[in-house]
């Protein structure tokens, strides 16, 4: 796991110190990779590249980078290629200077060039300058678990692990990007290409770039989810399946030189992959929990002790105070450049955190099974409501508006309002949970000017993108159903663009490396085949992966009650953030133009009288206003 940055001057602008720029990038995302750091320069091809170091594969030097290949081919990687020894064996007659997987995948990219992509079998972004052909190659890999922004200015095309390193560079400027700070208050994230900045962007997972003379050549997926036909597979052998590709995931991301630990909190997933760990090593596994202090209804710990004991594992754990959550709150805008208006991060860095102290700087997740299995007791409850909903929504659109406009007059909560609004406007009705503000609220608290300019804009457009997509992959493949498209809106919109990026800054924020089994391209591959039936049965979600680990873990832990990933965020920090809200939010509207202040006003009176979403609200407002103050004020 690493950082890293550079750029390509293709149109030979004048530029003052290139390598001392390249410098300051790396040391902005220093806490990526504290182990090491480089510079290449290609002074006549304008081409400067920067690397990061966190040391997990090879602790010598003979794995800094960037490194140069046998065709003077130079490469920047971040990631680990888990399978990189038997694609090493495969290179026949070849010497190699190091035990890193970076050498493995140069050596293959010489040699096969973008063919090789297909072998891969990990999470990375590189990028490759080919001396050969005098062009850059960027990829991302296939679920966007490694991240990677872009922008072109005037020539000169740029590229990061983290935004704010691309903002040092004096030709970027940092520009709302007002389009897509409409999707985010909608979705809470931002979908590729864009970012909330206007000239900076950020690559699709499965996709590869190309930079030429004369700028981005292209840009094309090598990579997307394929399905197979299990309907004549029974269900006992379609659990097997998933056990044995989740063990072998698991088998491959245990792959380093340095200690493997794993998060746990109790529940299935995390569980399934201390279990599966525990299984492949003859010393005990590292092991991380979290607690609230004397907040019972937000701590799991009881539930991964349960676990730990079980298996064995050494467990470490953290009791989180509330002087912790307050004295976290600011500093976190500091992490996310781009904004993610999420309070499961806190939990998330404060597990990192612990990690890092006790020397394990690799960490297995369990991020992806809810989506990938349908996992969610509110996605069943979509599950549910979809036949009804598709019902309707052959219905004359008169009818459709009749209907919403007539339930709206007589009040009802508002998750049924914005779904008899999407019904209205003939829209799909899972939107891949929109965890911001419903569409219909949205607009009440904008600016007239910025409402003006939205013009006829609907967040909705988002959806569409990902539905035309599904419908192409999925067409022939043995059907569609409307929990097939849950979890492809799952898997391709929310886990690359909430959770991955949750994790990939909270973990390298204390440099720590995170590592997801559930999404091992193959394991997703097979996931997102199992037909809809056996994803939620009985009324029980995840059905079929809790089926396949029966054997593995006990009845209580596959078949308790979801608690969630939660902090108690109202009981310790609810009136600070309040008296924030209320004493900056004349200057914050003043200053961005974008919010109406009495509106917001009204709106953070009715979240103090208990008549909304009191954490929703008052989160989001709050992250928004320091957010602003941090990067675009």
């Amino acid at each position: 796991m690493c950082g890293i940055n550079g750029f390509y001057n293709y149109s030979g602008a004048s530029l003052d110190d290139p390598c001392g720029l390249v410098e300051k990038m790396n040391l902005e995302i220093r806490h990526r990779g504290p182990d090491g750091n480089g510079v290449w320069a290609a002074h006549e091809r304008g081409v400067y590249l920067g690397h990061q170091r966190l040391s997990i594969l090879d602790l010598t030097n003979n794995g800094r980078q960037p490194m140069e290949g046998r065709n003077r081919s130079v490469i920047v990687f971040n990631g680990e290629i888990y399978n990189y020894r038997e694609l090493k064996s495969g290179l026949l007659g070849m010497e190699f200077h190091s035990g890193t997987d970076t050498e493995v995948l140069l050596a293959l990219y010489e040699n096969q060039g973008a063919e090789c992509l297909s072998g891969l079998n990990g999470m990375f972004a590189f990028a490759i300058w080919d001396e050969n052909t005098r062009k850059l190659e960027l990829v991302r890999d296939r679920l966007g678990i490694k991240p990677l922004y872009y922008t072109t200015v005037n020539g000169i095309f740029s590229f990061s692990s983290e935004i704010k390193s691309l903002l040092l560079l004096p030709w970027v400027r940092a520009e709302l990007d007002e389009e897509a700070l409409y999707d985010f208050l909608t979705f809470n994230r931002v979908a590729p290409p864009k970012t909330v900045f206007r000239h900076i962007r950020k690559q699709h997972p499965g996709h590869r770039m190309v930079v030429g003379k004369d700028g981005i050549e292209c840009c094309e997926p090598y990579w997307e989810v394929d399905y197979s036909d299990y309907r004549n597979i029974g269900e006992e052998e379609i659990g097997d399946m998933l056990a044995r590709e989740l063990e072998q995931s698991v088998r491959y991301r245990m792959v380093s030189d340095v200690t493997v630990g794993a998060f746990l909190s109790g529940g299935v997933d995390s569980s399934a992959i201390v279990a599966l760990m525990s299984g492949q090593q003859s010393e005990p596994v590292k092991t991380y929990s979290i607690g609230f202090d004397q907040s019972p209804d937000f701590d799991e710990r009881q539930h991964a002790e349960m676990i730990s004991a079980r298996y064995g594992t050494e467990h470490h754990e953290k009791t989180v105070c509330p002087r912790d959550l307050v004295d976290f709150l600011p500093g976190i805008v500091d992490i996310y450049d781009e904004p993610l208006a999420d309070a499961t991060s806190i939990p998330m860095y404060f597990l990192s955190q612990l990690a890092r102290e006790n020397g394990t700087i690799v960490v297995l997740t369990g991020d992806g099974a809810d989506e990938l299995f349908c996992g969610y007791r509110n996605w069943m409850h979509y599950a549910k409501l979809y036949p009804y909903y598709n019902f309707l929504l052959s219905a004359p659109a008169a009818l459709r508006k009749l209907i919403a406009g007539t339930y709206d007059r007589f009040g009802g909560n508002a998750a049924t309002r914005e779904i008899l609004a999407r019904l209205s406007k003939g829209q799909e009705m899972f939107w891949g949970g929109a965890g911001g503000f419903k569409e219909s609220m949205k607009r009440s608290f904008l600016s007239a000017g910025y409402v003006e300019r939205m013009g006829k804009k609907d967040s909705y457009d988002q959806i569409i993108e990902f539905r035309a997509l599904f419908d192409r992959v999925k067409d022939n493949k043995g059907g569609a159903d409307h929990v097939d498209w849950m979890t492809y809106v799952g898997m391709k919109y929310i886990v690359p663009n909430y959770y991955l990026y949750r994790a990939d800054r909270m973990g390298m924020a204390q440099s720590v490396e995170l590592r997801v089994p559930f999404l091992d391209h193959n394991f997703v591959n097979m996931a997102m085949s199992v037909p809809s039936g056996l994803k939620v049965k009985n009324g029980v979600p995840k059905y079929i992966l809790k089926k396949s680990l029966e054997k593995t873990l006990p009845h209580s832990t596959l078949y308790r009650k979801k608690q969630g990933f939660c902090v108690p965020l109202q009981e310790w920090a609810g009136d600070i953030m309040l008296h924030y809200i209320e004493d900056n939010l004349a200057g914050f509207c003043s200053d961005t133009g974008l919010f109406d202040e009495q509106s917001m006003r009204l709106q953070v009176k009715a979240t103090r009288a208990g008549k909304q979403d009191y954490v929703h609200t008052l989160w989001n407002f709050y992250f928004l206003m320091i957010w602003f103050r941090k990067w675009l004020m």
